[in-house]
């Protein structure tokens, strides 16, 4: 072996140890366009240098970030070209599992929309006066003045944007 091709060996076990090692790089950028469609951002870094179709997700979540806020991206295993959003300073929107299934329930507002309606349940009376009647031929009839059917007061229809907070959907 010459001296040549011992140094290129040595080069390229080397550099395959520094990629076993180079896990994953971390970088703040800042978010400049953001393609929801395709799940990518562009951001730049201090020095102006552009990522291009970071991932704004993997797996079942997905965080789209406003543009020009701050982010922090992971460069898996060294390679530039393959970087995604770990955070992101101000969001639009965090999505879960492709937000099939709506928004997230607003707690405090259910509750309270809740112990409304147990308060007007719990309350409710009938207005009008049960009398009794006796019937010809010695039997008994029941007879009622006033309306007795109605509900003094009703509960509000349920309403899902009363309860759903659109900005982390699941």
């Amino acid at each position: 072996m010459t001296y040549i091709s011992e140094l290129n060996r040595f080069d390229k076990l080397f550099k395959h140890h520094l990629n076993e090692n180079a896990k994953a790089t971390l970088r703040w950028v800042t978010a400049t366009e953001v393609n929801w469609d395709e799940q990518t951002m562009t951001a730049n870094d201090s020095d102006d240098l552009p990522y291009h179709e970071v991932l704004l997700g993997v797996g079942n979540i997905a965080i789209k970030p406003k543009v020009n806020t701050d982010c922090l991206i992971a460069i898996v295993e060294g390679d530039e070209a393959t970087a995604l959003l770990l955070y992101a300073d101000e969001a639009e929107l965090t999505q879960f599992n492709g937000g099939v299934n709506g928004g997230l329930i607003k707690i405090v507002e259910l509750e309270s929309k809740l112990n409304d309606l147990v308060d007007k349940f719990n309350n409710h009376v009938h207005s009008g006066v049960i009398t009794a009647v006796t019937g010809g031929s010695g039997s008994p009839a029941v007879g009622t003045s006033g309306n007795t059917g109605s509900p003094t007061s009703t509960a509000d229809d349920f309403n899902k944007d009363d309860f759903e907070d659109p900005t982390i959907t699941h």
